[in-house]
């Protein structure tokens, strides 16, 4: 993945050769995403935007034939990527990636109606493993498919911007994305307005569909607290292992741990309080 980004960075014309090829194949248009977002991390929007506007005709093309997801993944990292340059905050990605989704969901559930009804046979499945109560209103679980469906569209944003940045470092500053993603730390102000949206409007209908979407910011902050904590302490990568398999097996119960780590982070700063242990 390496020698693909390091190929696309010798000049424009690499770039949007391989952004294309990888735009015409449905399951790998995230490269050619996040190959988009490398060029404009690294050269700016300007340059980005002939890789962009060449990358985007195959997207449109499958767009066409009932599949969005390509086009608004290249739109989506676009935007995120050009916040990430000029503004070297990752909060500020975050929550424009919330407003990404927000745009997106409608087009998606819209245009994806077979994925949709994979969703509500899962939730289905899900509800009658559980035992919950079989009167439970479907207009919850569509809602909850539908927010499903674009936290995980908004994922695959956020997980392109993190590729093209860890390319960038690898290519110009080695060691640099490490060092900022362990340090993301999710202001007061939007740690206080996710946690209250994600556990205030749990039981209200009319807002289900947006828990998926306000969880993110939080898993992410989450995940790169723990990843902070585990270098800063010297913990060995057996915690990280266990983080995600624990995430992947319990999945709700992580999620929530993680999700009140970062929330207690954003008011005490864990990792200033912490030591900072040197490996002997």
């Amino acid at each position: 993945m390496r020698k693909l980004a390091q190929y696309a960075m010798r000049g424009n014309k690499q770039a949007t050769l391989v952004a294309v090829l990888f735009a015409i194949v449905p399951v790998l248009f995230w490269i050619s995403a996040a190959i988009l977002a490398l060029v404009i991390l690294r050269k700016g929007y300007q340059a980005g935007a002939n890789v962009f506007m060449w990358s985007l005709l195959p997207a449109i093309v499958w767009w066409s034939g009932g599949d969005p997801t390509p086009a608004l993944t290249l739109i989506g990292v676009a935007g995120l990527a050009s916040v990430l340059r000029y503004s070297a905050n990752w909060a500020y990605v975050l929550v424009a990636s919330i407003i990404a989704a927000a745009a997106s969901m409608p087009i998606l559930v819209s245009h994806l109606q077979d994925v949709m009804a994979a969703f509500a046979e899962a939730g289905i499945s899900l509800q009658s493993q559980q035992d919950l109560p079989e009167n439970i209103d479907k207009a919850l679980i569509q809602s909850l498919m539908e927010g499903l469906l674009g936290a995980v569209h908004m994922a695959i944003l956020l997980a392109c911007v993190v590729l093209a940045r860890w390319w960038q470092a690898a290519l110009y500053n080695p060691g640099g994305f490490q060092s900022e993603f362990h340090q993301l730390r999710l202001p007061l102000w939007l740690t206080g307005s996710l946690a209250f949206a994600v556990f205030g409007v749990s039981n209200m209908i009319d807002m289900t569909q947006w828990l998926f979407v306000l969880s993110i910011p939080l898993l992410f902050a989450g995940l790169a607290l723990v990843h902070g904590l585990v270098e800063q302490l010297k913990l060995g990568r057996i915690l990280l292992i266990a983080t995600y398999l624990g995430f992947v097996m319990l999945g709700e119960l992580v999620f929530t741990l993680l999700a009140v780590l970062a929330t207690l982070d954003s008011v005490f700063n864990l990792r200033q309080r912490l030591p900072v242990r040197v490996k002997k």
